[in-house]
């Protein structure tokens, strides 16, 4: 049985997709060493309950391996990293022993995509366009200009990784397995936030200062 040491956090890594880190806390500056002493990577867990820095916290149950891409090293032990999602796992059962939480886990393998996931890729992509532009306006930032994936399954993972929802929200398209459910998910979230986005910019506009031309 596989074990994996962990990272629990307050935020859901997917395959494919980039995460910054900053290794502060010395269990995780222990993680650190230890991964890379044993040649080892970490798996990123989001948090279900408890404090992310200071006391224990129980993980959800399926996470991501962490690929390791960049590492900064700073004073007093703590680490900048840039890592990537790998492979999704399930934790089996969580072990003692260490200053850091470790888990024996089962590697998850996902679906290929069917016919109807690129018939559905295509929808996904237009919603994600479509929110992408309200966010823009929003936060005044400009949108990225690389096309959307064209493979199901890594649009799947873009979507998820820029949708700014609810962790449970998030947690729950990690956990999906088929892509298409994911892609109709995703699809529903991305609906619901333009429309709240809309609502906001309408409000915004509303509010805006007016000013007399005479």
């Amino acid at each position: 049985m596989p074990e994996l040491p962990l990272f629990p956090l307050r935020v859901v890594l997917y395959p494919h997709m980039p995460l910054p880190l900053h290794v502060f806390e010395p269990r995780y500056q222990a993680l650190l060493r230890d991964c890379q002493r044993d040649g080892v990577r970490f798996g990123v867990v989001a948090i279900r309950s408890g404090p992310e820095v200071g006391g224990p916290a129980e993980p959800e149950r399926i996470g991501t391996v962490a690929i390791t891409t960049k590492r900064v090293p700073l004073p007093d032990g703590r680490s900048h990293l840039l890592v990537t999602g790998g492979r999704r796992f399930q934790i089996r059962r969580l072990l003692a022993g260490t200053a850091y939480p470790r888990a024996e886990v089962d590697f998850l393998e996902d679906q290929g995509p069917d016919p109807a996931s690129f018939i559905l890729a295509s929808e996904a992509g237009a919603a994600l366009t479509r929110y992408a532009a309200r966010l823009a306006r929003i936060t005044g930032k400009t949108t990225s200009s690389n096309p959307n994936p064209t493979d199901p399954i890594l649009l799947s993972w873009v979507i998820a990784s820029t949708l700014m929802v609810d962790l449970t929200y998030k947690q729950t398209l990690l956990e999906q397995a088929s892509v298409s459910a994911r892609l109709r998910q995703e699809i529903d979230l991305l609906k619901r936030e333009v429309t709240f986005l809309d609502l906001e910019l309408a409000n915004r506009l509303q509010l805006a200062p007016s000013y007399d031309r005479n």
